[in-house]
């Protein structure tokens, strides 16, 4: 970073950077509050939305149905982002939260299988369908938004902070699981106590669709001379492939890290070492709320270092640590396992804040958004959505609890290699 950055870095933000930055960070944290919630209770739905003459069989089809809503995503990524980049980012921004809020709430008036047989699990898979496309549009659409808005000496900062505010969401679906299941019997739960945070988590979204009213079109959007771009998406496949492959690597990494270590150990820990609920709810909570910390610490150090020596960084992290840390939860200890969280957090949160801005500044402005939606979303999509069946599934096939690290450790030296292997050019 040179002097002139420095300087400009060191002013206060702006009253546009803090209202900007603080409302896409709200709207985000909602919007994810209403798509991970359902992981948090993949254990109870699997029992209500499916038939339960074999546990682990409902278990995976529930894995199933929040894989489709992954896949979702690539088909919400290219509708959104490709009026986003011909249209503008603000009209996507806040359609997307109201795309989530609708089926959030309408599971948790959803009737279950035992009251409508198969059409229980049929509208359940149309919900997160319906969830997946929202997110596929949301969170390229909020890192395009926030990347546009901040000086560039803050942009680290600034995209460090919006997923620290979408990680909050994450906090918010894993407390609702840990308070549901703390305070209320399982009978209770299981009849009607299971749509609380469904049925609210739609009622808040409405609020982030109010608060993105208020946010302007970006800067460098506005000035652009709009150019005859017939298909952006087109353009990104044809002259930054690369850039696509390198940007997706590094969300693959996200992706798996994210939804392995923070959305799937609950169930994890509940269904081969039997923990209790409210227990390892409780570790999950203090992890995401650590993550959310480290992830603008080191959108800080982004700023200061490049987001490719702290992806870097991360990454070697995963490969020498993620066996470890699994043969480790086999102890059954609970420090070990607050020990094996932070490193975690640290790794994850170093990862998703260089991946995000990498992603963000490996593309122009004309394709800023299908660019990143497209990397992100098939990296997501695609990777991310099958990560618990992947997880469940090696465990099935190996017998060895320890297996999934062998998923983590071989998309992180998959990243490492594109990482490594061809440096970026950052677009303004």
């Amino acid at each position: 970073m040179n002097r002139k950055q420095t300087t400009q870095s060191n002013k206060p933000l702006t009253r546009n950077e803090i209202k900007t930055f603080s409302i896409s960070a709200l709207g985000g944290a909602l919007e994810f509050y209403d798509f991970v919630v359902y992981v948090y209770f993949a254990t109870i739905m699997s029992t209500l939305f499916f038939d339960n003459s074999s546990p682990l069989a409902s278990l995976i089809l529930t894995y199933s149905v929040f894989a489709s809503g992954y896949l979702a995503r690539i088909l919400g990524g290219l509708i959104f982002s490709h009026f986003g980049d011909k249209n503008g980012r603000k009209n996507s921004f806040a359609l997307t939260v109201f795309l989530m809020a609708a089926p959030t709430f309408v599971i948790g008036l959803l009737p279950t299988y035992s009251q409508v047989g198969i059409l229980a699990s049929i509208l359940l898979f149309l919900c997160r369908f319906a969830q997946g496309l929202a997110i596929g549009g949301e969170i390229p659409c909020s890192l395009t938004f926030i990347y546009e808005h901040a000086h560039k000496s803050r942009r680290g900062f600034a995209c460090g902070l919006l997923f620290s505010g979408i990680i909050i969401g994450i906090f918010l679906g894993s407390m609702a699981g840990f308070l549901l299941t703390k305070f209320m019997s399982q009978e209770t739960l299981y009849q009607w106590g299971w749509r609380i945070p469904f049925l609210v988590g739609g009622l808040l979204g409405l609020i982030g669709v109010y608060l993105r009213k208020f946010l302007k079109e970006t800067p460098v959007f506005k000035q652009m001379k709009k150019e005859n771009i017939k298909i952006p998406v087109n353009l990104v496949l044809k002259e930054y492939k690369f850039s696509l492959l390198q940007t997706a690597s590094a969300i693959w990494v996200v992706a798996v890290a994210v939804t392995l270590y923070l959305l799937y150990l609950p169930n994890y820990f509940k269904t081969y070492y039997n923990f209790k609920s409210e227990d390892i709810l409780a570790i999950n909570s203090v992890a995401v709320l650590l993550f959310a910390f480290f992830i603008i610490i080191f959108g800080l150090l982004c700023d200061k270092f490049g987001a490719k020596k702290i992806l870097n960084f991360s990454l070697f992290i995963f490969i020498f640590s993620s066996y470890p840390i699994f043969l480790s939860f086999s102890e059954n200890n609970f420090t070990s396992i607050y020990l094996c969280y932070v490193i975690i957090c640290v790794a994850t949160a170093a990862s998703t804040a260089a991946a995000m801005l990498l992603l963000a500044e490996s593309f122009p402005t004309k394709i800023r958004y299908s660019g990143s939606s497209l990397s992100y979303n098939l990296a997501f999509g695609i990777f991310g959505g099958f990560t618990p069946l992947i997880a469940t599934t090696l465990i099935q096939q190996t017998g060895s609890k320890s297996s999934p690290a062998i998923y983590m450790i071989l998309v992180s030296a998959v990243a490492l290699v594109f990482s490594m292997y061809k440096n970026h050019t950052v677009h303004d």
